[in-house]
């Protein structure tokens, strides 16, 4: 009972302990007052954007432009890598009450030392200056500055990185289509024996017309392609097996009687040699009373 008493003490100094850590460590820092809770960009992030340049700031309280107007326009800054201070324009999300919207004003024209207008640049670090000031629509206030700092995306690099990953996608349809084409040919060219070739650099090695040509080209097709769909029906007829009869047997080849040993004529030959001998007499004949007509 005693050592069930120790553990849960024990745990319940873990749990506080817990507690009390989480509560320092995500913390408002300004108990009963303003207090940011998120940012976008991140603190320390890269990568952001420099088409449409905003930066997203989420409070605890709320904060709208119909009680606050323009009390906290005054209460960012916004610097590059070289301390230049940019326009800016602030904003509040009217379906978000708790969340602010700093962008970059690109329809002020604002110079550095050397004369050059600011711009949002790539690749470039970028700091957010939130003055203490900043006021709830309660009156509750930030109390404390606070910087937020971040790095723009590497647009050349993200260009170059898009037009490789291009690059490569289109040699790859380039190479499947290339592949294809030439298995469809092999195929062709297999299958029915017919290999086209190019009418313009045979009529100039021949001689002929590229009409000639074309059309000795379209006669070899149409009987490539007769011939093997001759030779598909003849493999279809091979896969079929013939119906035979009880006591019918298929052999390889035709054989003769005299092969398997007879010796038993029919007589047929006979016949046959006396119909032909006596079908070339008539037609002698007739030759000869045509001979003597015109005479």
């Amino acid at each position: 009972m005693k050592r069930t008493s120790r553990i849960l003490l024990i745990l319940a100094l873990v749990i506080m302990t817990v507690t009390l850590s989480a509560g320092m460590a995500f913390g408002d820092g300004n108990e009963g007052g303003l207090n940011l809770t998120d940012t976008y960009p991140k603190d320390g992030a890269t990568g952001a954007a420099i088409e449409n340049f905003d930066v997203k700031l989420y409070f605890d309280g709320k904060l709208t432009k119909e009680v606050l107007g323009n009390k906290n326009n005054d209460c960012f800054t916004l610097t590059d890598a070289d301390g230049n201070s940019l326009p800016l324009i602030v904003l509040y999300d009217p379906k978000n009450e708790g969340v602010m919207m700093i962008l970059f004003d690109y329809n002020t024209e604002k110079k550095d030392s050397e004369g050059k207008a600011l711009r949002i640049k790539g690749d470039s670090e970028y700091t957010l200056k939130i003055s203490g000031d900043l006021m709830a629509d309660n009156g509750d206030t930030l109390g404390t500055d606070q910087t937020i700092t971040f790095k723009t995306i590497n647009q050349s690099r993200n260009s170059l990185i898009s037009m490789g990953m291009m690059l490569i996608l289109y040699a790859g349809i380039i190479f499947f289509s290339m592949r294809n084409a030439r298995k469809k040919t092999e195929d062709e060219k297999s299958g029915s024996g017919y290999e086209p070739v190019n009418p313009y650099k045979e009529a100039k090695r021949t001689g002929k017309s590229v009409e000639e040509i074309l059309e000795r080209e379209k006669k070899k097709k149409e009987k490539a392609a007769l011939k093997a769909a001759r030779e598909a029906a003849e493999e279809d007829d091979d896969d079929i097996e013939p119906y035979l009869e009880e006591g019918h047997y298929r052999v390889k080849s035709i054989r003769t009687v005299a092969s398997g040993g007879s010796t038993y004529i029919t007589g047929r030959k006979a016949a046959a040699e006396e119909k032909a001998a006596r079908e070339a007499r008539y037609a002698k004949n007739a030759q000869k009373g045509k001979k003597g007509k015109k005479k």
